[in-house]
């Protein structure tokens, strides 16, 4: 109600004693202001009712929610009753009707446990009723994190008289409340580009003697620390020593990645494949991973490139040594390719400007 709709109801009351009663005990009710400017029922005598009173906050906050609903251009009714299903009755905060849509908008001051929220949220549910929660800044008792099926958000300390803010959206409660109802709210799964890093060695097939790069070890982009997406020198950041590439950790590591990087993915950077081969130059294998020339698809003996990359990293070690810099980046043998993938994020709302 407005300001004069509600005084109105207050001075009929006092001049004709309306039938004004409580629906949770069915003691007469009394319409009060309180001394900060909420609109409640009071009981006329006290009984034996045990519902709980509510906060001032909680009643202001309920009252700007269902104001908010009613500019939004939905039909409004607070302390709503209904009846699941399953015969187990609630009642709304504030409950909003518009056509066929039935929202339930319920405002949480005390304490709360998840399995709770998530039990009423069930509820309304089953009664074709959506619902919705904001939270006190201190209601909240639990770790889950909600997802689309229960709208939940957060509000900065309340102070009755002063408009209460929504948590990471930095608005006021009634305009939230508006964008919610004008469908501006809206459920987003962001999604990330966090290449996958592979390690390589440029070197020539032995059987068709064309350029390769001989694939070595991968690191997967969904690792940085910081959440930040991968660069080639991140591979080689807080490593101090290389690993040992012997003919055994080097089919243990391509292996590994070959579970995760396909044979598509590595030939579109221009890199060797990894297949199984038990069998090796007539002579079967413990170690049975290794690269296939990107050409001509002959397997590349482990122990060869083991020999190969030993080499390369004396040589490295050795011009260090002379130059006290390590060799420009064109003369490397060692490189790392970045193969495209994209991560998908954790769901949550974005609210869409007016």
């Amino acid at each position: 109600m407005s300001t004069e709709q509600w005084q109105g109801l207050k001075a009929s009351h006092k001049a004709k004693g309306l039938s004004l009663w409580m629906p949770c005990c069915k003691v007469p009710a009394i319409p009060k202001t309180s001394r900060r400017g909420n609109f409640f029922f009071a009981h006329a005598r006290r009984g034996e009712c045990t519902t709980a009173d509510e906060s001032p906050e909680h009643l202001y906050c309920k009252s700007l929610v269902a104001k908010a609903a009613l500019d939004a251009g939905w039909t409004v009714t607070t302390e709503r009753p209904g009846v699941c299903p399953a015969g187990e009755a609630w009642i709304a905060d504030v409950f909003c009707e518009k056509g066929t849509a039935q929202l339930a908008l319920e405002v949480q001051m005390s304490p709360q446990t998840d399995a709770e929220t998530l039990r009423r949220q069930q509820r309304y549910k089953a009664s074709g009723v959506r619902g919705a929660w904001f939270f006190g800044a201190r209601a909240r008792r639990g770790t889950i994190v909600f997802d689309r099926d229960t709208p939940a958000f957060s509000l900065q300390p309340v102070v009755v008289g002063e408009l209460p803010t929504v948590d990471r959206f930095d608005v006021s409660l009634p305009d939230f409340v508006k964008a919610m109802l004008q469908k501006r709210l809206n459920w987003t799964i962001p999604r990330y580009d966090r290449p996958h890093l592979v390690e390589f060695i440029e070197d020539e097939c032995w059987a068709c003697k064309k350029p390769v790069k001989q694939v070595l070890e991968h690191m997967a982009g969904s690792s940085s620390p910081n959440g930040e997406a991968l660069t080639a020198e991140d591979f080689y950041e807080g490593r101090w020593d290389p690993p040992a590439y012997t003919v055994a950790n080097l089919s243990n590591m391509l292996e590994a990645m070959h579970a995760v990087v396909s044979n598509d993915e590595l030939a579109a950077q221009g890199l060797n494949l990894i297949d199984r081969k038990d069998v090796i130059n007539g002579k079967p294998t413990r170690f049975p991973f290794c690269n296939m020339c990107l050409h001509c698809r002959a397997p590349q003996n482990n122990h060869f490139l083991s020999r190969r990359l030993l080499a390369a990293m004396q040589g490295q070690a050795f011009v260090q040594t002379m130059d006290d810099a390590p060799p420009p980046v064109e003369t490397r043998p060692f490189g790392v390719a970045l193969i495209p993938r994209e991560l998908e994020g954790s769901g949550l709302w974005r609210l869409q400007a007016d």
